[in-house]
């Protein structure tokens, strides 16, 4: 099966929609010019105020979405297998870092070798640390380089551990059920990093910052794709009744996010730390068990469709969920910090140009990197399979 006629267009869209709000929030502030404007002026520093719980959301999207995919890998991996083992997860594991890795170390490379040559960022052996995914497992993740890979390093050790969590309770416990030997695995893994997180609440260990302390953290954050993992399993063993509730489900998705979006924006339930305790506490203890738990209703509706009608969006979609990991790697740190984000105040002309220029970088150089580099890479990884 080609890699064309096995993509699901649901999914592809909301993957696109993931990258396309980390984008746009990330880089909204080239727009600053016409900030002084009377009317645009208003209403553009209104979306520049609110826009912050877009990006956080697209990434909590990313997560649910690839434990989703992921979690379906490793079902059929595992009911496929007459006796699980080492073996297969170590094929999964090849197949994951073949994936993600060639990406992530030539932009992370890139990354340093730009760095010290703009002067901007000295060579430190720090960044060895990112090679390996430990910038950021326990502890906050250095602001000043590279500050897009915490959500790649939360995901790479998701890759890591649940394989190896479901190999060891399958050798201690045996399976009999797969179905229910696969779900009881699934939800202690989902509890067992919620509970972290609440008993972290209590005294985080790094501190007030939320966002750095506990949303970009590993250890806090593993349980996010489990929420896709879970449903996952449905869609494997509950397929009926995934299909016969999917619109009521993406329904509460949407009033889920919009609560969500209201919380975080009007009420103080922030990705930054609050000074009031009790709503703290709240945010750090509940907050990111409720936004991937309500991203994650839309993925029973997303995966039901299989084709769009106007094609057109489904090729537009197609084409950005396929260089969306590209584009997430390069849009900020390589592209918009050095380039966009210090440049002399210009007028709104050149805003415009300014802008377009920038999405017509990060658009091209993510479809060259994908084209000639990731797809050979995938081509190589499917011949050795």
């Amino acid at each position: 099966m080609t890699e064309k006629s096995s993509r699901i267009a649901g999914l592809d869209v909301v993957r696109a929609i993931a990258i396309i709000s980390v984008v746009a929030a990330h880089s909204f502030s080239i727009l600053n010019p016409f900030f002084s404007m009377p009317v645009i002026g208003k209403v553009l520093f209104s979306i520049s105020v609110h826009i912050l719980p877009f990006s956080a959301m697209g990434v909590e999207l990313f997560f649910v979405l690839s434990g989703f995919l992921i979690g379906r890998i490793l079902i059929r991996d595992f009911t496929g297998a007459d006796n699980f083992s080492f073996t297969h997860v170590r094929h999964f594991w090849a197949r994951r870092w073949f994936r993600t890795l060639p990406n992530y170390w030539l932009i992370l490379t890139a990354n340093i070798l730009l760095g010290s040559y703009l002067g901007t960022q000295a060579i430190v052996p720090f960044q060895v640390n990112y090679y390996f995914f430990l910038q950021n497992l326990v502890h906050a993740l250095p602001i000043y380089f590279f500050s897009e890979s915490w959500s790649l390093s939360v995901e790479e050790w998701f890759y890591l551990t649940l394989p190896v969590a479901l190999l060891a309770a399958y050798k201690l416990a045996g399976a009999k059920d797969k179905s229910r030997f696969l779900i009881r695995v699934f939800v202690v893994y989902l509890l067992t990093f919620t509970v972290i997180r609440f008993v972290n609440a209590f005294q985080p260990i790094n501190g007030i910052d939320q966002d750095n302390g506990i949303r970009k953290v590993v250890l806090f954050r593993l349980d996010a794709l489990m929420y896709g993992v879970v449903f996952a399993w449905l869609s494997c063993f509950r397929a009926e009744m995934l299909l016969r509730y999917r619109k009521p489900l993406l329904a509460l998705c949407l009033a889920g996010t919009a609560v969500v979006y209201y919380l975080m924006a009007k009420r103080s339930l922030q990705i930054t730390s609050s000074p009031v305790p009790w709503i703290r506490f709240a945010s750090d203890a509940f907050l990111f068990t409720i936004q991937p738990m309500v991203l994650s209703l839309c993925l029973p509706y997303a995966s039901s469709i299989r084709t769009l009608k106007r094609n057109a969006l489904q090729r537009s979609a197609g084409f950005i969920s396929r260089i969306s990991y590209s584009m997430y790697l390069i849009h900020f740190s390589l592209i918009f910090l050095p380039f966009f984000y210090h440049r002399p105040v210009s007028t709104p002309v050149m805003t415009i140009v300014y802008y377009a220029m920038y999405w017509g970088i990060v658009i091209l150089g993510s479809w060259l990197i994908y084209r000639f580099y990731e797809l050979p890479i995938m081509r190589l990884r499917d011949r050795l399979r």
